[in-house]
Parts: structure tokens; C-alpha cells; sequence
């Protein structure tokens, strides 16, 4: 393992996104507006891939597809897996919701209904503050809504939120995947995922993905990243190709807000798919791929017995 290469990278790729989430937060630029979406998309996320270029391509002068992109060696049919992995993951976490929250009413995880009028009512809110006065009845049954989120977070969400996840994982499950593997799955994933949780930091503090706990977010960014990498890596590990994560990533990031259309009362920190929700649900099926898959995990040396150095 390189240290002073994987050093170089968190310097470029650190550097480049705390800068632009410093420029937006010092030009009094509120998150979650169109200049900040489009500054985050651009530079944030983006970063982790220029860093990754500078360091294995600039400096190193190795090839960019080692980091995932050599094409010929794409396991294309594993791709399979992508889709099903993420109607498992939304049924999981409304599963979790409804174990946690509806059944045995732990503060902080909601409850998930299809009651129409519920959902009518928060339509009509989320209209109000939008500006607009009224919205017309959707006439579709609110359990069919949540199917079209899942779905759409498939076939729409993953394929154009892809194009600015990949700006992240050619960083976290490219160039830190190649270069920590010696580690092990394990260990090697409990690096990328502190890493790239303790990244999101500045704009976390900003309201990305905690807006009502800033400060406590940035330390659960820290497990939900680990728990959510470990199937990142699996994925990477399983089509030998960076783009399975970094479409993982967008279906997962598509799916979000959509799954809390129907539940009410949660927190941000407990019962959203970036809180405590999420983390169990991730870490569920980390446990069915241990379970099922497990020698997708090792590295060679590892599958044959050899001890990594």
C-alpha cells in the first residue's frame, strides 16, 4: 500500500471540495439552492475523480482504466445484480421502518401509512411552501407512488445521478479500492468509509442529508458511508468495474427522498435512509452477501490461501 500516493489523493481531492463548500458558505450561498446544486454537482463531487487523475495518471503515470474502466475485463452480466440489490435495499428499509417505528414505536423512525389523506395533506403542505396554493388530487393509491419511486430510482434515478456519482467513486471505489485492497475487504472498506464519510463534512454542516442535526450528522455520515460501501465494494469487486457503484450510488441517492414520501414523524438522524434506518438496512444485506457471496470479498491472494502483505 502506497501511503504517500493515497496521501496525495486525499490532499487534491480534500482541497478541491472543502474549497468549493468554503466558497459557498462564505459567499452566503444557502445549500439546497440551484447555485449550490450545480457548484456541489460540478466541483464537490467531482473532485474525487480529478484527484484520482492528477495522482494515478499525472504524477504516477499509470492508466485510468486500471481504476475500474478497462472495459474488457467488465463482468457485464454481474450488472444484474445492480437493479436487484436496490429493490432489495428500498424493501429492507421500509421493512426496518415499519419493524422500528409502526410495531414497536421507537422515537425517531416515524411510521410508514398509506392512508390517502395523509399523503394528500402533505402534498398539499409541501405545495403551500413551494408557493404554490392548491394541488390537485393525485389519483394514484399512495402504495403504488412508493412502487414508481423504487422503480424510477432504477431506471431513471441511477442512470442520471450516475454521471456525478461516478465523479465520487472513480475516487472511493477506483482509485482507494486499488490502493488499500492489500488490507483486505474489511479493513480496506472501514478506511474508504470513514474517509468518505468524513469528506461529506463541510456540506453536511450546510443541511446536506441531516438539515435539522448538522453537527451530529457528520459523525453518522461516518457509519452510513462504511455500511453503504461495503456494498459499493462488493459491487466493484463483483463486475470488476467501477461503474456499478457509481450507478448503485445514484439509485441509492434517486431513492431517498422518495421513500419518505409515506412516512411521517421521523428525524434525519434515525429514520431517513441516510440515519440509523439506513445503516440497518445496509448492514443487512452486508450480512446476506457474507452470507451468500462471500468469496466475491476476498482479494486473489486471500480466495487461494496466501496471506496479503
Amino acid at each position: 500500500m502506497n501511503i504517500k500516493k493515497i496521501l496525495l489523493f486525499l490532499l487534491f481531492a480534500f482541497s478541491i471540495s472543502w474549497s468549493s463548500a468554503g466558497i459557498l458558505y462564505l459567499a452566503g450561498i444557502k445549500y439546497g439552492s440551484g447555485i449550490s446544486l450545480v457548484v456541489v454537482a460540478v466541483f464537490y463531487m467531482m473532485a474525487p475523480a480529478a484527484a484520482a487523475i492528477i495522482v494515478h495518471k499525472g504524477i504516477y503515470k499509470q492508466p485510468v482504466k486500471s481504476l475500474g474502466l478497462d472495459f474488457r475485463k467488465t463482468k457485464w452480466k454481474a450488472f444484474l445484480w445492480i437493479p436487484l440489490v436496490q429493490v432489495l435495499l428500498c424493501l429492507l428499509y421500509v421493512g426496518v421502518v415499519l419493524l422500528f417505528g409502526n410495531a414497536m414505536h421507537i422515537s425517531g423512525f416515524g411510521f410508514y401509512s398509506f392512508d390517502q389523506g395523509l399523503f394528500d395533506a402533505r402534498m398539499q403542505e409541501m405545495m403551500m411552501q413551494s408557493g404554490v396554493s392548491s394541488v390537485p388530487k393525485i389519483p394514484i393509491p399512495p402504495a403504488a407512488l412508493l412502487g414508481i419511486t423504487v422503480i424510477a430510482s432504477v431506471f431513471i434515478g441511477g442512470l442520471v445521478n450516475s454521471i456525478f456519482t461516478f465523479g465520487e467513486e472513480l475516487g472511493w471505489r477506483g482509485f482507494l479500492y486499488n490502493e488499500t485492497r492489500s488490507l483486505g475487504f474489511w479493513k480496506s472498506n472501514l478506511l474508504i468509509g470513514t474517509i468518505w464519510g468524513l469528506w461529506h463534512a463541510p456540506i453536511i454542516l450546510q443541511g446536506h442529508n441531516y438539515p435539522d442535526h448538522p453537527f451530529a450528522g457528520v459523525f453518522l455520515m461516518v457509519p452510513l458511508s462504511i455500511s453503504m460501501g461495503f456494498i459499493m465494494s462488493w459491487m466493484r469487486a463483483k463486475t470488476n468495474s467501477v461503474i456499478a457503484p457509481a450507478l448503485f450510488h445514484g439509485m441509492i441517492n434517486a431513492a431517498g427522498s422518495g421513500l419518505l414520501m409515506l412516512c411521517y414523524e421521523y428525524t434525519d438522524l434515525v429514520g431517513s435512509i441516510a440515519g440509523i434506518a439506513g445503516i440497518i438496512t445496509c448492514m443487512l444485506i452486508v450480512v446476506l452477501i457474507w452470507i451468500f457471496d462471500r468469496n466475491t470479498l476476498k482479494t486473489p491472494e486471500e480466495a487461494i490461501g496466501v496471506p496479503s502483505t
